[in-house]
């Protein structure tokens, strides 16, 4: 991710922190289909944009391998949030508590305070970058039980202001949050082997393992199951 540099004004880059690294073909408006049928056609957990207005965003996401209590342990667990999303964070788990998102490379903070603070049920918090220049916003997270197992996640990113400044910056928030909440879902699910191999499980005086074999035969490659 490139440096700030002098001259550029700052929100811009900033901004851009929540959206470089998102893939077109990721994002709500990349295509017209609906993203929960493009999800199906890849074999990969729901996730959804649902309009609702200039002011707000809406987005729904599945997360089959993860437990309302886990999945909220993702967003306020310092060693857990590193894994999807700042490289580094300090936070107050509960109502009230400041939390501080940084990326150091780039200078770049993201501070607020927990709004609403109940494990596996309810997570809000205030939105702002040090250099941005909108006002704060408010993030709610909402988790559900699936039928099946895992979380049925509601995000609500609200407070924008609806000049055409701040529908830029939601516009590129959208992109920053699917892109994020992508690298989420990623969490909890065991590796794909690699092309041309299989995995199987094996357990051996109580010990788990994954033997991955080659469709060929090859020497057998033991990886032990963390």
């Amino acid at each position: 991710m490139p440096t700030p540099t002098s001259g550029t004004p700052l929100p811009t880059k900033l901004n851009r922190l929540f959206r470089l690294y998102s893939m077109r073909r990721n994002t709500p408006n990349a295509n017209r289909r609906p993203s929960r049928f493009l999800d199906m056609a890849m074999g990969r957990p729901n996730l959804e944009l649902v309009e609702t207005a200039r002011d707000r965003i809406t987005i729904v996401a599945d997360f089959p391998h993860l437990s309302p209590a886990l999945l909220f342990d993702y967003w306020t667990s310092t060693d857990l949030l590193k894994k999807w999303w700042p490289p580094a964070a300090e936070l107050q788990p509960k109502v009230g508590g400041a939390y501080h998102f940084s990326w150091p490379k780039q200078d770049w903070h993201l501070r607020g305070k927990f709004t609403m603070f109940d494990k596996g049920k309810t997570l809000g918090f205030t939105w702002k970058w040090d250099h941005e220049s909108i006002d704060v916003t408010r993030v709610t997270l909402l988790f559900h039980s699936m039928p099946k197992g895992g979380t049925k996640l509601t995000l609500l990113h609200e407070g924008y202001s609806k000049n055409s400044e701040a529908k830029k910056t939601r516009d590129e928030h959208i992109e920053g949050w699917t892109f994020f909440l992508r690298k989420l879902q990623e969490q909890g699910q065991e590796p794909k082997p690699p092309l041309g191999q299989r995995a199987c499980r094996t357990t051996v005086n109580g010990a788990t393992t994954v033997i991955m074999k080659d469709h060929v035969k090859t020497p057998e490659k033991i990886l032990p199951v963390l």
